[in-house]
């Protein structure tokens, strides 16, 4: 059976059992405590809480999944960064006879999978779902094992360790893959760890109780099911294979790398599990730089990063030197494009981000092994955290690290690695779970809100003023009736003309009443509007909400701006210049997208010029609401990290922008008046951000500017016309007249060395000149060294803080005398630190006043060499 069939075959069969099919979530989760979305449940995780109310009660979905805690493992026949979950869900409805019913039924009559070699495993106390099993399925209850909280619970151990909150037992399905030798003498240790042949292909887990504080469990008044299906893992074993690297989710992969590289799979196992580790990264990194993560030094994008990084360290060891990486995307869009459209329609974005990361990193493999060289000199052993720390920031392999220590002689701490190795995976999955913040959460004021009312309705995009009832009243994070004049609280309306904050676009300000609006939010499904009272407000009092329509003007002003910005930036410096962020405000508005150089001023100016012409050509705004798969085909552009439901708004401009987006915007393009770039900045590897004005702030920074050459102008004694000529020849006096205070520096520096020089001691045949100064030390100590052709020159900078500098010229390094070391010794005296090369080195001092003796060490030091 392939990938496709599978995927498709179980959301139809859930779907005839009343699911609403779900679209996978994005890689990049709305949860800020993950990295990545790591399980199916992920996106549904405001249902299970009651935070929000979801479209169905019965939902199934194939979920793209990333789990990077084991990536050293990758490469092996279990472990995948990237993989597909698929899962189907109960939020209040069915629960366990359906599931485990349902579940019997697809694996047995859809999938055709031979009853007699599935095994299934309960929790221990869990007569119910043992009583589905085999009372209602007549399942063999030989084949139906117990097991403890550690194995059959959610999350592990719940009920003795925590965390507080919803959770359940879990019911494990697996399939027998050598049934041939009969059942197993303790068939409850097989299942629970023989894993090479007991696999696991269906986990259903049952929400039933909520743990308290003294460790009790309390029935939940909603039970839930939450269940998950590993596409690659049942791919393996309904096709009998090994891993899921000979699955046609990785075959084309495998053999792209093998036309790439020379490489023959199955040839080696060096080069079967380097050709796997490319497969795998190749696929996790598609996804997720189309969900809009970027290689980055922290979070996600340092995930992404160490991935790329890895892939190009497996390819090496392949004998692929180049980059290459970027020519695997085409074959990962062209088998899994149809299922997830996203990497199809950012395919030559992707290529770019890859290709930029794969060069960066060759540039950083060389920092790697100057770094490394110096680590090794006059070392005997590498520390473990020095491996790491070379593995860490310049991803260099560490098998790499130790051949390079044994070709000159150098044992590595290969223990002291892998304990640093094993901190940062404890670190990554104590920041990496979600079960703590999904089951520690209460009921919020929100949520008992959302029980009792609707949804607000928006009426903002046609007006800025409408009357409504207050629907409800929050202060102080507790639901009340009224507000009196000075309290501070929050008000949600049935209906309201407020835009709250989405989207980068800042809520609205305005009055309701007695109430000043100073800012408006999302919570839930309402439009919260926060604020202070300068009368009475209660609940049921119906008011008039008013926006304040000017700044809201002046905010759609830059709203409006950013989408002719993004279409500028296509024309302009490429497709590749993705939106991947937004501020919007009355002010100003901040955008970033990708790009991988900054912008030049020749591009900028033509970028400003393209929007203004945008505007001057008074083009007519719509907006059309409408399902997602209709918006697609329209060709409308879906923004980075964006969730979008199944009906959204397509914001169209004459035929220059058409993107997704629920903000507030013009009518015509000309109301924008004028657009300013006032900053081009990086934010990141691959990330720019422009920084604009429009309308009245561009005027005033217009003016400003005429203010400013005016101003110069004057101060120049010319006229404005003659301004630019009139400051060039101002600067070409100012650089002639640095040059002759250059001058004067560099012949007192010379005359400043040739009394070093010629004050020089001779300490048994070598020449040394031990002396302080307020010049410029790296400077002044080659030059007198040239000056004295042969010897040992040790200066410091004068300062509360000294910087001290040592020389050794080349004929004296051969005989034992070392820069570095005599300037460690020399600053540990003013009490600073540092060292070098043998030819030269610089440290620190943190003690002005010791500079005398500091230098007095090192003539001891010198001497004692001689």
């Amino acid at each position: 059976m392939l990938s496709k069939e599978l995927r498709t075959k179980y959301l139809e069969f859930f779907k005839s059992k009343g699911h609403m099919i779900h679209p996978s979530d994005s890689l990049v989760p709305d949860d800020p405590t993950l990295l990545y979305t790591s399980a199916g449940m992920v996106q549904f995780q405001p249902y299970f809480t009651g935070e929000r109310i979801p479209p169905c009660r019965r939902l199934t979905d194939s979920q793209k999944c990333m789990r990077t805690g084991d990536i050293d493992e990758v490469g092996d026949s279990t472990h995948l960064t990237f993989f597909e979950m698929l899962g189907n869900f109960s939020i209040g409805d069915y629960f366990k006879r359906e599931a485990i019913h349902w579940a019997w039924e697809f694996l047995t009559q859809v999938i055709k999978i031979d009853a007699d070699r599935l095994w299934t495993s309960v929790y221990k106390d869990d007569d119910e779902a043992a009583s589905v099993w085999i009372d209602e399925l007549g399942f063999p209850k030989e084949r139906l094992v117990r097991l403890g909280e550690d194995k059959n619970f959610w999350p592990a151990d719940a009920p003795t360790k925590g965390p507080n909150g919803p959770c359940g037992p879990c019911n494990e399905i697996f399939l027998d893959m050598d049934p041939d030798k009969g059942y197993p003498e303790d068939p409850a240790w097989s299942i629970a760890n023989d894993s090479s042949r007991f696999v696991e292909i269906w986990n259903l887990v049952f929400q039933q109780f909520d743990r308290k504080d003294d460790g009790s469990l309390v029935p939940l008044p909603t039970k839930n099911i939450d269940t998950g299906m590993g596409l690659e893992r049942t791919i393996i074993v309904l096709n009998g294979l090994e891993s899921a690297y000979e699955t046609d989710l990785f075959v084309p992969i495998i053999e792209e790398i093998g036309r790439v590289t020379g490489c023959t799979y199955g040839s080696s196992d060096e080069v079967t599990r380097a050709m796997r580790v490319v497969a795998d990264h190749i696929r996790s990194s598609v996804f997720a730089i189309a969900d809009g993560v970027l290689p980055d030094n922290s979070g996600a994008g340092y995930v992404l990063r160490r991935i790329i990084r890895n892939a190009v360290v497996k390819g090496r060891k392949l004998g692929r030197k180049e980059p290459f990486l970027s020519s695997l995307v085409k074959i990962v869009v062209k088998m899994m494009g149809d299922a997830y459209p996203e990497i199809a329609d950012k395919q030559g974005y992707i290529e770019k981000v890859i290709d930029s990361e794969e060069n960066r990193f060759a540039r950083t493999l060389e920092s790697g092994m100057q770094r490394l060289a110096e680590m090794l000199e006059d070392a005997k052993v590498l520390p473990g955290e020095s491996a790491f720390t070379l593995y860490d920031t310049y991803g260099f392999p560490f098998e790499l690290t130790k051949e390079m220590a044994a070709e000159k002689g150098v044992e590595v701490d290969e223990e002291g690695f892998r304990a640093a190795m094993e901190k940062q995976r404890e670190t990554a999955k104590a920041a990496g779970g979600f079960a703590d913040k999904l089951f520690g959460e209460g009921a919020s004021v929100i949520t008992e809100l959302q029980s009792k009312l609707g949804a607000t309705e928006f009426v903002g995009y046609g007006c800025t003023e409408s009357e409504a009832e207050v629907a409800a009243i929050i202060k102080g994070g507790a639901s009340v009736n009224s507000l009196s004049a000075g309290d501070e609280g929050e008000v949600i309306l049935n209906s309201t003309p407020f835009y709250a904050e989405m989207g980068g676009q800042v809520g609205d300000t305005g009055t309701l009443g007695n109430f000043t609006v100073t800012d408006t939010v999302k919570k839930a499904d309402f439009h919260v509007h926060v604020g202070k009272a300068f009368g009475d407000v209660k609940v049921g009092d119906t008011v008039c909400a008013k926006v304040d329509a000017r700044r809201r003007r002046a905010i759609e002003r830059n709203h409006s701006a950013t989408h002719m910005l993004h279409a500028a930036l296509h024309e302009v410096i490429g497709e590749h210049a993705l939106q991947a962020g937004s501020v919007v405000d009355d002010k100003r508005l901040r955008f970033d997208f990708s790009h991988f150089q900054a912008v030049t001023p020749e591009e900028i100016r033509a970028i400003e010029n393209k929007v203004n012409e945008f505007i001057l050509s008074d083009l007519c705004v719509n907006t059309v609401v409408t399902d997602i798969e209709e918006a697609r085909k329209m060709g409308a552009t879906a923004l980075f990290g964006e969730k979008y439901g199944n009906e959204v708004r397509v914001v169209k401009m004459g035929d220059v922008s058409m993107e997704f987006c629920g903000g507030t915007h013009l009518k015509h393009s000309s109301q924008a008046g004028l657009f300013k770039i006032t900053g081009e900045s990086s934010v990141g590897a691959g990330l720019r951000r422009i920084e604009a004005v429009t309308g009245t702030e561009a005027v005033k920074l217009v003016s400003g500017l005429q203010d400013v050459i005016a101003n110069t102008a004057k101060a120049l004694s010319c006229p404005v016309g003659d301004l630019e000529s009139a400051a060039a020849r101002t600067v070409e006096k100012l650089k002639e007249a640095r040059k002759e205070t250059e001058a004067a520096k560099a012949k007192g520096a010379s005359e400043e060395a040739d009394t070093m020089a010629k004050n020089a001691m001779d300490l048994g045949g070598v020449k040394f000149v031990a002396a302080e100064t307020g010049g410029d030390v790296r400077a002044l100590v080659d030059t007198v060294a040239d000056k004295l052709g042969s010897g040992v020159i040790v200066l410091a900078k004068s300062g509360d803080r000294p910087v001290f500098v040592c020389k050794v010229t080349a004929d004296l390094t051969g005989k034992g005398f070392h820069a570095g070391n005599i300037i460690r010794e020399v600053a540990k005296v003013a009490g600073g630190g540092g060292g070098g090369k043998p030819e030269f080195a610089q440290a620190g001092g943190k003690d002005g006043s010791k500079t005398a003796a500091a230098l007095a060490k090192a003539k001891e030091i010198v001497e004692s060499l001689v």
